[in-house]
């Protein structure tokens, strides 16, 4: 009796374990972040690449957040390959997990959605639950490479697709947004 317990245990935890879709390799660090949630955050001595507006607890420009890039690195940097359905390759990216950076910027603890305007004013809307669910990047490089605008930077959104079977690529892709200008946290 004991046994076929033990069994019956053991087997429900092994399918646990193989049913869980998370992968823990999904991403290495690249950098630890130089600062840490809280934080105030300066203005941009360099060229501003991105303003975040909204129900944020830091800003440096009057209601809102502007950060260049060596500020958004300074968040700490993670990487990871994935197939990127927009160029039909497999690629490395650099950048910023979104449920950090929600960190360092103060987000409001019951924003729901994040709207990410592009330089061409194009819109896509991100749940702070997927946000929360998947580690979803802020990406900065691709490949080892900074992205200019002519190569969907300076920042774009990667979806962890390879390593999360669960996230439906046909209604994810459209939020792979890029050449990224601002975020409304809402």
């Amino acid at each position: 009796m004991k046994r076929t317990l033990f069994s019956v245990i053991l087997v429900a935890a092994i399918l646990l374990v193989g049913c869980n879709t998370k992968s823990a390799q999904t991403y290495a660090v690249v950098s630890s972040a130089e600062m840490k949630p809280g934080d105030a955050i300066p203005v941009p001595s360099e060229e501003a690449i991105l303003t975040v507006s909204g129900r944020i607890g830091i800003t440096n420009v009057g209601n809102t957040l502007s950060l260049d890039l060596a500020t958004l690195e300074r968040f700490g940097l993670v990487k990871y390959e994935v197939n990127d359905p927009w160029l039909g390759s497999k690629n490395l990216y650099t950048g910023v997990l979104m449920s950090e950076f929600l960190k360092f910027i103060g987000a409001a603890s019951d924003a729901s959605n994040i709207q990410l305007t592009a330089l061409d004013d194009y819109q896509v809307n991100i749940s702070v639950a997927d946000i929360q669910k998947w580690p979803i990047l802020l990406a900065l490089q691709t490949n080892g490479e900074y992205m200019t605008v002519e190569f969907n930077g300076p920042t774009r959104i990667i979806f962890p697709f390879d390593d999360y079977k669960e996230i439906d690529q046909v209604a994810y892709k459209d939020l792979w947004i890029w050449n990224i200008k601002a975020m409304e946290i809402q």
